[in-house]
């Protein structure tokens, strides 16, 4: 009886300890597998994250490769427009000489919006009561480039000066393209990485680049607008100098004012005549220390002189 006892509480302590073995081992695997998958899903929030870097770096990297293979293309697009069209920037001055300054002016306006073209800048000086001068700065299509400076040399009395300045700007131009091309290829990547962000970091990192870039694709059209519009219109300044003729004519008998011009010229002369007495009293009387004892010799050396000639008379008469 003692040895089934013993037996059994062998076996019960058996069970007993297996169970417990067993139950320490699940949990050690639950935990495990907990921590695995704790550690899978910090791998999976973050491999977005990392995704974007290397395909973000990859895309600047390639970025980099289109600009080399890019200038290879812009030097085969060069090479086309050097022989097709090129992109030149004309400027040009004039300075004439006309015989009225207001024709002249309204002559340029009418030709330049003819042409298609429109006034920049206008401005008029006056020299005196007559003569004018002033100056035009008009934009005018650069077909009509030359021959608007060739029609303003021939309505004109005289050329003073006439100076003509190109600026070849189809390099910048391509060089400009090639590089909108290649951030607008950038802006595209950097969208479709908005779209598939899926945390808060990668979608403001995202952000500022795309805001970075569409800067950059502003300031890129701005330059290629501001060389398209010079290029399709040149700008003329013309410098406008009258030449004023003088023709004498009649006056009318209201402002010949004969009557005021006689009283003027009366009252002139007495003003003279008074001065001119009035200077001898003062002269007069400023030197009469002097003049005085003079005149009295002289008045001496008259009356010797006239009874000396008497006597000289007499004497002859008497012999």
């Amino acid at each position: 009886m003692n040895k089934q006892i013993k037996r059994y509480l062998t076996i019960s302590l058996f069970v007993l300890l297996s169970t417990f073995f067993l139950g320490c081992s699940d949990r050690d695997n639950s935990l495990e597998s907990s921590a695995d998958n704790d550690s899978q899903a910090n791998m999976n929030d973050s491999a977005g994250f990392v995704e974007y870097s290397r395909d973000y770096e990859g895309e600047m990297a390639e970025d980099g490769r289109s600009n080399t293979s890019n200038q290879e293309v812009d030097e085969q697009n060069l090479s086309t427009r050097d022989t097709t069209e090129q992109m030149i920037i004309y400027n040009g001055n004039l300075s004439i000489e006309v015989i009225d300054f207001k024709r002249a002016q309204a002559d340029i306006q009418e030709n330049t919006e003819q042409l298609g073209g429109y006034i920049v800048e206008s401005s008029i000086y006056h020299h005196g009561e007559d003569r004018l001068s002033g100056n035009l700065v008009v934009r005018i299509p650069q077909e009509h480039f030359h021959s608007f400076l060739n029609d303003m040399e021939s309505t004109s009395t005289k050329v003073l000066e006439r100076t003509i300045h190109g600026n070849n700007v189809t390099e910048e131009y391509i060089d400009l393209e090639s590089r909108l091309r290649s951030k607008e290829a950038v802006e595209e990547r950097l969208l479709l990485f908005m779209e598939e962000a899926e945390n808060t970091e990668d979608l403001l990192k995202i952000s500022n680049d795309l805001t970075k870039i569409q800067e950059e694709i502003e300031r890129l059209k701005g330059r290629m607008n501001y060389l398209e519009n010079n290029v399709a219109f040149s700008t003329v300044t013309i410098y406008i100098n009258e030449k004023t003729i003088n023709v004498s004519s009649i006056q009318e008998t209201d402002s010949l004012n004969t009557w005021l011009k006689s009283k003027s010229l009366f009252a002139d002369t007495v003003n003279a005549l008074i001065s001119f007495f009035s200077g001898v009293i003062i002269f007069t009387i400023g030197l009469s220390p002097i003049l005085i004892p003079l005149i009295i010799i002289i008045c001496f050396i008259i009356v010797y002189q006239k009874r000396k000639l008497k006597k000289t008379k007499k004497m002859e008469q008497d012999n």
